[in-house]
């Protein structure tokens, strides 16, 4: 696991250049608002493959092997956008970004459920959630830095970062043995209405959560700031995550701590679109990140408690579907509502966070988020 935390720690250093790609492709491609949130959808519905190719290949050649796969494709797609001399070649990037940007993802989580006891589960992903953001801190630092050179420059250092997590994984890590699986435990995630209920409001709130960070450097230059300050804000975030996320093993309801997160992101966006100025920015970063401290580890947690023993990639793997979804869905709906003002897209996405938080509560009242419930 300790491997496993530092590669991603190396490889979230460079992770700065999706937040940029839309304004990539407006200042440099010359492409409309509407248009860069058409194409960062693309790349959106190809991650929903790379999840369930990723869960294939943790069957089929092991955890360790997988995420190799992944890191080296998403650092050649990378390049492909950076050197992109057209709009054509920067959409097929993306979709290629989006095709292996999610493989390693089903791997790495299923590898912390299967060696974590159940009762450490919260901590150790809230772990891995407070080594990303202390990679994020150094991640937005450079982006601030490198983004006034030129935006392409960020997926070209991202590259290089991804190409050095894959050289880490698979030098350190131990090998790590194929786990096929029959026909019926392939199928049993998407029978099991616990999961679906969860992926429910998960995909509401990565939908907001992946079009933010998107619309923030766009937002940065209609208030008349540079774009790369966006950084610069994604660093302070971090920098808030790190420092309050040890309040993170001091709660044993993991739906009372979801909801209450979804309430200060709702909180921190409706900031942002009172006052769509740097200050009301820098306000809204560390409010949504405080909401991001209470939501860390937790639905991971919930998944990992879910998954009968033998399937922890493959419900990894299906649930991750919800950031393709938001990243098919979330920027189109980013780029119109950015057409009708900054404004209003900041308060439409505290409107989606609130009832996502109503959605949470009403579920874990059920008792649908039950491990013991039935599946279907």
């Amino acid at each position: 696991m300790k491997v496993l935390l530092l590669a991603r720690f190396v490889n979230r250093i460079g992770a700065f250049s999706m937040p940029f790609l839309a304004v990539l492709l407006v200042r440099d491609h010359g492409a409309s608002v509407r248009v860069a949130g058409l194409v960062v959808g693309a790349f959106g519905a190809a991650t929903i493959v790379s999840r369930l190719l990723g869960g294939r290949l943790v069957a089929g050649v092991g955890s360790k092997a997988a995420v190799v796969i992944g890191l080296c494709g998403t650092a050649g797609a990378q390049l492909v956008i950076a050197v992109a001399p057209t709009l054509v070649v920067a959409l097929a990037g993306a979709v290629l970004l989006g095709l292996c940007f999610e493989i390693y993802e089903p791997a790495s989580q299923g590898l912390i459920a299967d060696v974590t006891p159940d009762h450490l589960l919260p901590a150790a992903y809230g772990l891995l959630g407070v080594t990303l953001s202390a990679a994020g801190l150094a991640a937005g630092l450079v982006a601030a830095a490198v983004g006034r050179i030129g935006l392409s420059w960020l997926f070209a250092i991202d590259a290089a970062t991804a190409l050095a997590c894959a050289l880490l994984v698979a030098i350190a890590m131990p090998a790590t043995p194929r786990h096929p699986r029959d026909e019926s435990a392939r199928t049993r995630p998407w029978a099991d209405r616990r999961l679906l209920a969860l992926m429910a409001t998960g995909t509401a709130f990565a939908t907001v959560y992946m079009a933010v960070p998107m619309a923030l450097p766009i937002a940065l230059t209609t208030a008349g700031r540079d774009p790369s300050e966006a950084g610069l804000l994604a660093a302070l975030g971090a920098l808030v995550v790190v420092v309050a996320q040890p309040v993170l093993r001091r709660h044993a309801d993991p739906n009372g701590r979801m909801v209450s997160g979804y309430l200060l992101v709702a909180v921190g966006l409706a900031t942002a679109g009172a006052f769509p100025t740097l200050a009301g920015y820098t306000v809204s970063a560390v409010v949504i990140a405080l909401g991001d401290v209470l939501l860390l580890g937790y639905a991971y947690t919930l998944v990992a408690r879910l998954a009968p023993a033998g399937t922890k990639a493959a419900y990894f793997s299906v649930y991750g579907i919800i950031w393709g979804v938001a990243l098919t869905v979330g920027p189109p709906l980013m780029g119109s509502a950015l057409a009708h003002g900054t404004r209003t897209f900041w308060l439409v996405a505290a409107g989606v966070m609130l009832a996502t938080a109503v959605a949470h509560r009403l579920v874990a009242r059920s008792g649908a988020l039950n491990p013991a419930a039935r599946t279907g």
